[in-house]
């Protein structure tokens, strides 16, 4: 085995491997001159520091007595090599890179297979012998989930990621060294990359003994009533251990961890933002816990989460008396959708042998939204107070103002009927029976925002609240054909994958925007911000006013799911929480990355966790009923 020469001035993933499997000596960035002779090969670890690394002197002059004499040599993150120095550097946060199997074939890798490198930087380097070639390479704008053929041309035209510089000094212009504590993905994919760099710098194979993933799920198989428990009670924990709460509950919840994962650190931001639908959202689940299991700190912190949004969100007076604020950062924007699940936990709570909190409130809040409700029963996707003049006002409430999709109005019809339930105005039953009938009428061919299968997903729970109000036969079978439909997504593992059919989501196979995780119809992915996590409340409310064993093991299956893909990790960010994209073959979070806000690995505390929770959680009054 080759005796190898690591120069870096920290510990990381790579180098923990090499240390363990490998014949090293290591050295740091301040060392004296070293004797090329002592060494076989030569690994240069810079993706540690804050800024590309430079070679003093003494270091590069060892390295190019090492390249002259043609032992093996890896770079990483290193700003200059010979004649080849740094040109730019790329931020690659929502970019993706393509594997070229042409020149260096490696086990278990494919030619156009697609690699995440999290929050990343790519230094430019410039020139490049005539005889280098790429292995990664960056490429904008790849609508594809896990793998995109290209010929060779194709590859040497994207900025390179990882290269070789000359038949034996092999180049990573990215951050690379951390790529197990930065959960870059695909994890095999990874895996096999590192082993053959690391046999690379050995001169033979080496079986490499990996550290454990910074977080597992479970494997996909049948759960019980207890796995459901558990997940619940981890999920519960999260909230608390991940410092979702602000000031116990008094400042309202923070929306979560951002897509962001820092690819030096392993670091992942915080979306520290304070929004009402985070907040209700994450009030319900602690709510559901405190009555179903009567956890009393999930009492006393739920209970102030809910009393933040109607006390500091809601304008008490004048004109826009009633309205509840989108969040601290959008002070005067009224999401519908959003108020509805602020709000909706508190109108379940009769389902859970509770009264109602807050009541009054709700009603202001739901009157408000009635005033620039169209005829139709839909609303525009959002109102703000500066647009709201008269003029604007009259021409909302005409019908066809408003947009048809079920992410912007389902829910909040539900609010409109859950509240009719509570306190008997006639104008909340009116408008939410005849808004979900508009919709239906137009469906499967609704306004959709991010895929079919999100309309899907977002119509079960308003449909079932619809037929338990109605009791109607025609509702029911709406219910039964949204339910229906489902199924044509439905995964082996009991998870929905996208699907858009024609792609006429607006967010639909879109780039650094609003971007749908959805590359192409079949990709076994599934999102828990925009579709799956609205199933098991959806599921089981249905199970809760018709009685049937179907929506039952609806719910049963889905929940499966959700208990598998849960977050097991020593990390209190991640321990018992879900990320957005599930690959549900690789069973890891992993897809398409260009949402400039909510990517694949954001951890949306209400969207996501929230609503999981209560949806787990709420099987259990229904069950009782």
């Amino acid at each position: 085995m080759n005796r190898i020469l690591v120069i870096t001035n920290k510990d990381s993933d790579l180098l923990q491997l090499l240390k363990a499997h490998c014949n090293t000596t290591v050295i740091g960035f301040d060392a004296p001159a070293f004797d090329p002779s002592g060494f076989d090969a030569l690994c240069v670890l810079a993706g540690v520091e804050r800024e590309c690394g430079i070679l003093p002197a003494p270091l590069h002059d060892g390295m190019q007595k090492m390249r002259a004499e043609g032992k093996p040599v890896f770079c990483e993150f290193v700003g200059s090599i010979g004649a080849s120095r740094q040109r730019a550097v790329l931020n690659t946060e929502r970019r993706r890179m393509v594997y070229s199997s042409a020149h260096f074939p490696i086990a278990g890798l494919e030619n156009g297979d697609l690699f995440d490198g999290q929050s990343n930087e790519c230094l430019r380097m410039l020139p490049v012998e005539k005889d280098s070639f790429p292995l990664l390479v960056f490429h904008d704008g790849l609508f594809a989930h896990s793998r995109l053929e290209m010929d060779e041309q194709a590859h040497r035209e994207g900025d390179w990621a990882l290269f070789f510089l000359d038949k034996t000094t092999l180049v990573s212009s990215i951050r690379l060294c951390n790529f197990r504590l930065a959960r870059f993905a695909p994890r095999a994919r990874w895996k096999s990359l590192i082993t053959a760099l690391i046999a690379f710098l050995a001169g033979e194979a080496v079986s490499l003994r990996f550290a454990p993933d910074v977080y597992f799920c479970r494997e996909a198989t049948v759960r019980t009533a207890q796995d459901v428990t558990d997940a619940v009670r981890l999920g519960i924990d999260w909230i608390f251990n991940a410092g979702i709460p602000e000031k116990g509950g008094e400042g309202g919840a923070h929306e979560g961890f951002t897509n962001r994962i820092s690819a030096r650190t392993g670091e992942q931001g915080t979306r520290c933002g304070i929004r009402a639908d985070c907040t209700g959202e994450i009030g319900g689940a602690l709510l559901f816990d405190a009555l179903l299991t009567g956890n009393a700190a999930s009492a006393s912190v739920a209970e102030k989460l809910f009393d933040f949004n109607f006390r500091w969100l809601q304008v008490k007076d004048g004109a826009h008396r009633g309205m509840m604020r989108w969040s601290e950062l959008a002070w005067e924007s009224c999401f519908q959708d959003d108020v509805a699940r602020a709000v909706l936990p508190l109108l379940l709570c009769p389902d859970l042998g509770a009264n109602i909190p807050h009541l009054d409130e709700i009603c202001d809040a739901l009157d408000y939204m009635l005033l620039t409700t169209g005829e139709d029963g839909i609303r525009t996707s959002c109102t703000e107070i500066r647009e709201l003049t008269p003029e604007r006002i009259a021409e909302l409430r005409k019908a066809g103002s408003g947009a048809p999709c079920a992410h912007f109005n389902a829910y909040y019809h539900a609010a409109l009927l859950l509240a009719y339930r509570a306190c008997g105005k006639r104008e909340y039953l009116e408008v939410g029976k005849r808004g979900l009938e508009t919709l239906m009428t137009l469906y499967p061919d609704t306004t959709r925002e991010t895929s079919e299968t999100e309309e899907a997903c977002r119509l079960v729970f308003p449909l079932a609240v619809l037929y338990g109000i109605t009791r109607e036969t025609k509702h029911y079978e709406w219910l039964c054909r949204v339910t229906g439909d489902l199924e044509k997504f439905r995964h082996r593992c009991g998870g929905y994958a996208e699907w858009d059919t024609g792609y006429r989501a607006a967010c639909s196979r879109r780039a650094n925007g609003e971007c749908a995780l959805l590359a192409n119809n079949g990709d076994p992915v599934a999102d828990l911000l925009y579709s799956v996590n609205w199933l098991p409340l959806g599921f089981s409310y249905a199970y809760h006013v018709t009685g049937e064993e179907r929506f039952h093991d609806l719910w049963a299956s889905v929940s499966s799911f959700l208990v598998c893909a849960q977050m097991h990790s020593e990390l209190p960010s991640l321990n018992g929480a879900w990320a957005r994209a599930f690959d549900m073959d690789t069973r890891e979070f992993a897809g398409v990355p260009y949402d400039i806000g909510w990517g694949p690995y954001c951890m949306e505390s209400g969207w996501t966790v929230g609503e999981i929770l209560m949806g787990l959680q709420f099987m259990h009054a229904a069950e009782k009923k």
